[in-house]
Parts: C-alpha cells; structure tokens; sequence
C-alpha cells in the first residue's frame, strides 16, 4: 500500500503542528473506519462529503483524523494503515494520505454537515449552529461511536422516525451508538426516550451527544445487554432498533417483552440476504411486518406487535 505524505508551506514558528491522516471510502463503510482512526488518534475525526450536492452523487466520503505532531507519528501510522489493512478485504479505500499542518490552518478546517431529507441537519459541532437553526439540527461527534448518520440503516431508521413519531411517543432506543435515532425522536416531538448500548464508549458518547444536541432532559442513556435483560419503566410505543440480525435472533423475545400490543418497532442492520429469514421469525412471533425499506445491501423493516403476551 502506498504512503503518501504532502508537505505543506512552512510552519509559523511557535505555532504547533499537525498531522492529518486522510482517507476516502464509501459513504456505506465509513462509520467504521471513523471508529479505527479514532483509536489511533484520540478524537478529532471528522468526515467530509466530496460529492456534488447538485447531483446528489455523494456516495464517498473522505474520513480524516487530526493528531499533533509527535515522536509516535511512525506508530500512529503503521496502526492505522494496519487497520485500513483489514478493512480492504470487505470493500475499498483509497491509499491513507498523511499531510502536515499548522494550528491556524486546522481552524480554518471545514466539516459539512450532513443532510437527511430537507429537514433534519446532522453536525460535528455548534460552530455554525445559527445557520440550521430552522432545522431539526443534532449534534455527534463522528469520533466517539458508531452512528455519524453516513450509513443506510441510520437513514432509513430516520426516515421511519419521521413518519411515526407523535407528540406522545415514547421511546425506547436499542443499540443506541452515538444517540442520534433517539436524539432524532426526542428532536421530533417524543417525550421520553431510553437509549440503550452494551458498550461504554457508546453510552458516553449519547449522554455528550444528547446534552450537545440539548435533549438530555428528555432522554436517558443506560448501559444495558438486551441478550441478558432490557430494564425500561415504562411501555415503550416506539423502539428503535439498529442492531444486526444475530441481535434480533436471539434477544426479539426480551424486546417483545416491552412492548404492548401496537407497539412498533423499527428493525434495522440487517443485511439484504437475510431479510426472509428475519421476516419470517418476526411473522412467526407476531409481529406484524407493516413495510420494508431497502438502501444498497441493507433493509429495515417497519414492524408491529400484534398480542399482548
């Protein structure tokens, strides 16, 4: 693999430096590579859409990540070209290019925010936070976890959000991430929403996330395993579940065991080739399939409980 490092102009003394590690991929595949560089450069990872907003051909995106310039700069590398490494034998990535700056071009950095539909604004900060304020904005560190809002499931979640959501939902979030669906729900008009994530990292990143995006009074974040036990106090009217299809094999019944009847549940993450398999264990334990959303390899299904057990 090629290592390509651009020097910049020369750096104003007493400034200091930067190193910023670049690559691109497919929309569909960079939240995971957010979460391998974040490892290796402790935050500061970001992504920039290079498609054309006109055209909508936005499907690559570049990920990069800022570190200062130190002694481990030749570890930092051989990790994350490690990684990258791996990641190649799933779908591709350009070479990682590595470019070196100075404080004040980091400020000067821009970031796009990311758009789903017209009306809701995805944003790595509040820096230009007046320019969206119309919109239903959110803010996510794209470093801290899993669910930027670059990848289909989170789309497609979002997009069922919008169309069931009311002013009396409540919300129970499973698998939550970085927080955005339940930040997204809260945002429009639900009044309660419990996130839920197996991982610490996740769970700090929705509670900074949900403060961020100025929802925290309304929306709780746990450490919980639905595989084991889902502790919620209340009947959930709406869960949102963007797991992957090993989590809805073998915890459906501990979600069904929330629910009421008319519950619904947004069932994403699961790939394309396994979406018969899912449907039918969800038909088999009543839960009604009211409709099914495909984007790439991916599904979610919109699904309703149809007996109190």
């Amino acid at each position: 693999m090629a290592f390509k490092l651009f020097k910049r102009n020369q750096l104003i003394k007493g400034k200091k430096s930067w190193i910023k590690f670049s690559v691109s991929v497919s929309e569909e595949f960079a939240e995971p590579v957010v979460q391998m560089l974040s490892r290796f450069v402790k935050g500061n990872v970001f992504i920039e859409n290079v498609g054309d907003p006109e055209t909508k051909q936005d499907d690559v995106v570049w990920v990069v990540g800022f570190k200062q310039k130190n002694s481990d700069l030749l570890e930092t590398k051989n990790n994350i070209e490690a990684g990258l490494k791996l990641f190649r034998g799933v779908f591709e990535l350009s070479d990682l290019y590595i470019s070196e700056i100075n404080s004040d071009m980091w400020e000067k950095q821009h970031f796009d925010p990311i758009f789903i539909e017209d009306d809701i604004v995805i944003l790595p900060n509040k820096k230009n936070l007046k320019k969206y304020s119309k919109k239903y904005w959110i803010i996510v560190e794209p470093s801290m976890a899993f669910g930027t809002g670059h990848h289909p499931t989170t789309k497609m979640c979002i997009t069922y959000i919008k169309q069931n959501v009311g002013d009396n939902s409540l919300v129970l979030d499973l698998g939550c991430g970085s927080g955005i669906l339940g930040i997204v729900a809260i945002k429009l008009g639900a009044i309660k929403c419990l996130s839920l994530d197996i991982e610490d990292d996740s769970v700090k990143a929705s509670i900074k996330n949900s403060i961020d995006s100025e929802v925290s009074a309304k929306l709780k974040v746990e450490q919980q395993d639905l595989l084991k036990f889902i502790n919620v106090d209340y009947k959930p009217n709406l869960i949102i579940a963007n797991l992957n299809s090993f989590l809805f094999r073998e915890g459906t019944d501990n979600i069904l065991n929330v629910m009421s009847k008319g519950s619904l549940m947004i069932a994403s993450g699961i790939l394309s080739e396994s979406l018969e398999e899912i449907e039918n264990m969800f038909i088999r334990k009543k839960l009604e399939v009211l409709d099914v959303s495909k984007s790439g390899d991916w599904v979610a299904l919109l699904t309703r409980k149809v007996f109190n057990a």
